[in-house]
């Protein structure tokens, strides 16, 4: 009795003895003599090796003081239990005793370079409750605009919801397919992973359908659903069958069930006709809602606006720039409030007129003000400063143009590949005339610059602000082209306006 005490105190479940007599008769708790406490799996999933309490020696040391600064674990011990608390026994097994909480990776304090957790989804809770209000209720919809906005990071939290409040959901990008086939294949896998809550569910499918035994965690009613899809080897009847998928969850589950398609406008360069089948398909679903995304606006408002394409009226657009007319839909008070808060959790601050010098150089661009608050971050953090500074701002902002120095780059490349597109965006950033000379006296034709404008336009890189009035969506690549032209790119600095 005196070693089983030692090692339940070792584990702080000192509070089991009480119940012990009950427990060894259930034979819910392994403590034996010869074997000391047969670690359940629940404490080796979650990797005790130190008591929650300071002064413990079996962290390695041995040599704890009461005076010792005590950190925190970076990833809280869900399942640590204290002398005081209260335990209910009556459910205490070796699989049951502590379920660790599902853990989440570590995100940039700043996220760039992907979609970003909701918490910094800034000014976007009006816009999210409306979206996930349409495609819960059965409406189609249609998300356009330039990358690096947000519409995936939009796209992503809204499904998280929609889950939430029990709809199935299957998120697709089409930008990596290759064929009609791959697609379907994306497509299916994202259905599938509602059942077997695994990924590439689909390979199990085909894996099953040629024979092969279920697998634990994959099993044959998780791909039910898709077997006889699984043995067509015909592309086109294949591609036909994919599409009806989401309908097929809908009717057996009786679920809502939410599609999504990224960069919808990828999926076009498949085959002639893909779009048209893909309509004929979706028109005769109940039950699932679907929302196009992409960032080839001029194609995308073709595909959905025009009379005679194939998804004419098909879906509702819900622009990102709401009502009161924000620049990406997103107020520069939202701005001020999220910035704030962030810094001061960092026990750091900016000031009002920072945010205006910030959001002025970025022109509210999310990902690119994202890019200098994160430079800016990190600068502070080495430096040791408390507050930001212009000087620190304009730091920050040069090290951010430094690091989309060569994505900027690579549109710059591609525009050089037709004619005139480089010579009108040049303008642009200088604020010319457009329609003027240049300076060995040739003038665009006005057809020309008016073609330069709308193929700018269907890059997302340029928007219309009235006649004759164009600036770039990004204003950072604006100011890069500018320096481009100057020769400025590589030793050129500029002020965080």
């Amino acid at each position: 009795m005196a070693h089983e005490l030692r090692v339940l105190e070792r584990y702080r479940l000192l509070r089991l003895i009480e119940h012990r007599r009950e427990l060894e008769v259930r034979r819910k708790l392994a403590v034996h003599r010869a074997h000391g406490v047969a670690k359940s799996a629940t404490l080796e999933r979650i990797g005790w090796k130190r008591a929650c309490e300071p002064g413990d020696d079996r962290g390695g040391d041995g040599h704890n003081s009461p005076d010792q600064v005590r950190h925190d674990p970076i990833v809280p011990r869900v399942g640590c239990i204290h002398p005081g608390h209260l335990l209910d026994t009556s459910d205490v097994s070796s699989g049951t005793v502590l379920r660790s909480r599902e853990r989440t990776l570590a995100t940039p304090y700043f996220p760039v370079g992907g979609p970003v957790p909701a918490a910094d989804l800034v000014g976007r809770e009006s816009y999210l409750r409306r979206l996930v209000d349409r495609l819960e209720d059965g409406q189609h919809v249609l998300i356009s605009g330039p990358r690096r906005i947000g519409k995936t990071s939009i796209i992503l939290e809204a499904l998280r919801r929609a889950r939430r409040h029990g709809a199935y959901t299957a998120y697709v990008d089409c930008l990596g397919a290759t064929d009609i086939r791959g697609l379907g294949e994306r497509l299916a896998d994202a259905i599938l992973s509602n059942l077997s809550g695994v990924e590439r569910s689909f390979e199990h499918a085909k894996a099953i359908a040629a024979g092969m035994q279920p697998t634990v965690k994959v099993k044959y009613e998780h791909v039910e659903l898709a077997l006889q899809l699984a043995r067509e080897t015909n592309a086109q009847r294949f591609f036909d069958g994919a599409l009806d998928l989401p309908q097929a969850l809908a009717k057996r589950s009786g679920k809502r069930v939410i599609v999504v398609l990224d960069e919808f406008q990828a999926a076009g360069r498949l085959g002639p006709r893909v779009f048209d089948v893909m309509r004929a398909r979706f028109q005769a679903h109940r039950g699932v809602s679907y929302a196009f995304l992409g960032s080839e606006q001029g194609i995308l408002e073709e595909l959905f606006s025009a009379k005679g394409h194939a998804f004419y009226r098909f879906a509702v657009p819900l622009d990102l720039t709401d009502a009161g007319g924000h620049r990406f839909g997103i107020d520069p008070d939202d701005w001020l409030e999220y910035l704030r808060a962030k810094f001061i959790a960092k026990k750091m601050s900016i000031d009002d007129a920072s945010v205006d010098r910030l959001l002025d150089a970025t022109g509210g661009h999310p990902q690119d003000t994202m890019q200098v608050c994160a430079a800016l971050y990190y600068l502070m953090r080495e430096a040791n400063a408390r507050s930001v500074t212009p000087d620190l701002l304009e730091v920050a902002y040069e090290q951010a143009m430094r690091e989309l120095e060569r994505p900027f780059a690579l549109h710059w490349t591609e525009l050089g590949s037709h004619k005139y597109l480089q010579q009108v965006a040049k303008r642009i950033a200088h604020r010319a005339v457009l329609y003027a000379a240049d300076a060995d006296g040739g003038a665009v034709p006005r057809p020309e610059v008016l073609r330069a404008l709308a193929a700018l336009g269907e890059r997302g890189l340029v928007v219309r602000l009235g006649r004759g009035r164009y600036d770039f969506v990004e204003p950072m690549f604006g100011e890069y082209v500018r320096r481009l032209d100057e020769g400025l790119v590589a030793a050129g600095t500029v002020s965080a306006r």
